[in-house]
């Protein structure tokens, strides 16, 4: 049960504060709602602590990424009060739900998986995972909040938990001019290089974020930056594996008089990860994939991130006319990587969930090709003739963080 009444927020409060009241009517009354928001309205920090503080606690967060848990489980000015709120990858959250679910049981009321959107191997499994767990006897009281950054998995995730109700609130927190590049995209490093250089010689203060695909990339980026010797520049890196000390470099505020400049893989798309960006430098290029664009709809969500402190500049080194061939929609991880399919049976397998009742995918793969699939894994050594995980299959059957 709800301990109150949330109180009028203040106006410039998290845009997830002038949603919790629908939020929690809903979570009492269908137990499962998706909350569709703009990144940085508070999806990953706020919403997760208004749960607790409201009746709905303990609560446990799951996110993709690694990097992203340590960051929101610590952010400044919001740590963790209490035991009530817990913050974890989806991986590991898959790992609680299927090894000992009375266990797990016991000790929650709420599961938030965020960043439903992204889409990874690790989120389609853990969302189906859910959806099995709440229908069961014993997990029969949880709530669950799914959270996307918009898009059509709204209405999707929405039929799929049972016509589950959507909180959406989809405008900007500040407004955020996009540029294009006058033409096209040479050489990727190069054009960051001259696009940070310009922003930070010709245009006003603000720190800058730069998305890049890789590590390879950030790291030449990085050092020619640096043999620039631009006065005032302060250089930081984000991406998975991080180690802390740099992750806290990131996250701290420039020197007084600087102007910091991020460059990062996507997992910078959620912007809590860095606050306070007025420009953001966007390759358009797909972190798993440095051959593939990302879509509209990844590109917008990068821009959104320009403008969650101040009114913000996007800064796309793409011309508008290639941005105009861009899908329209992030496709799954299962469906454009040609070895998913592979590794995603690898995970079913692992966690029994494929004989779990009520278990089933968001975009479940047709019966023949998994058939192929699990032949083809008994041929290479994963999967012995009885379909089960070898030594070797085991330590593939991981995805993310």
């Amino acid at each position: 049960m709800a301990t109150g009444v949330p109180q009028e927020p203040e106006p410039q409060a998290p845009a997830i504060s002038h949603h919790i009241g629908t939020i929690l009517y809903y979570l009492q009354n269908y137990r499962i709602v998706v909350v569709s928001a703009a990144p940085g309205s508070g999806k990953s920090t706020v919403l997760p602590r208004y749960l607790a503080n409201y009746g709905f606690g303990p609560v446990i967060c799951a996110q993709p990424r690694l990097f992203a848990v340590t960051v929101t489980s610590s952010k400044p000015g919001q740590e963790r009060e209490s035991d009530d709120v817990w913050f974890t990858t989806t991986r590991v959250l898959i790992d609680m739900l299927c090894c000992d679910r009375p266990a797990f049981a016991a000790a929650f009321r709420t599961i938030v998986v965020d960043e439903a959107h992204d889409r990874t191997l690790c989120t389609d499994l853990l969302l189906g995972v859910v959806k099995a767990a709440v229908a069961t006897e014993e997990m029969g009281h949880l709530n669950v909040v799914v959270c996307t950054a918009g898009g059509p998995e709204d209405s999707s995730l929405s039929d799929f938990f049972f016509g589950a109700p959507i909180v959406a609130f989809q405008r900007a927190v500040h407004p955020v001019a996009v540029h294009y590049s006058r033409g096209p995209m040479l050489d990727m490093v190069s054009a960051v290089v001259e696009e940070v250089t310009d922003i930070h010689r010709s245009k006003p203060p603000g720190d800058v974020l730069v998305f890049l695909p890789d590590i390879i990339r950030i790291r030449e980026a990085y050092e020619k930056l640096e043999q620039l010797d631009m006065p005032g520049l302060v250089l930081c890196l984000i991406h998975d594996n991080l180690p802390k000390e740099f992750m806290d470099h990131a996250l701290d505020p420039a020197p007084g008089g600087s102007r910091k400049v991020v460059l990062a893989t996507d997992v910078a798309e959620t912007a809590v990860l860095v606050p306070g960006i007025t420009y953001v430098v966007d390759t358009g290029v797909l972190s798993e994939d440095p051959l593939a664009m990302v879509s509209k709809e990844a590109a917008i969500r990068r821009a959104a991130v320009a403008g969650t402190a101040f009114a913000g500049h996007c800064h796309r080194l793409y011309m508008e006319g290639e941005y105009a061939g861009f899908q329209e929609h992030t496709v799954p991880h299962v469906k454009r990587d040609g070895g998913a399919l592979n590794k995603l049976a690898l995970m079913l397998k692992r966690h029994a969930a494929d004989g779990m009742p009520g278990f089933e995918l968001l975009d479940p793969p047709v019966a023949p090709s998994l058939e192929n699939v699990v032949a083809e894994l008994v041929t290479i050594g994963y999967l012995d003739k009885h379909g089960k995980l070898t030594e070797r299959g085991k330590r593939e059957a991981y995805d993310e963080d």
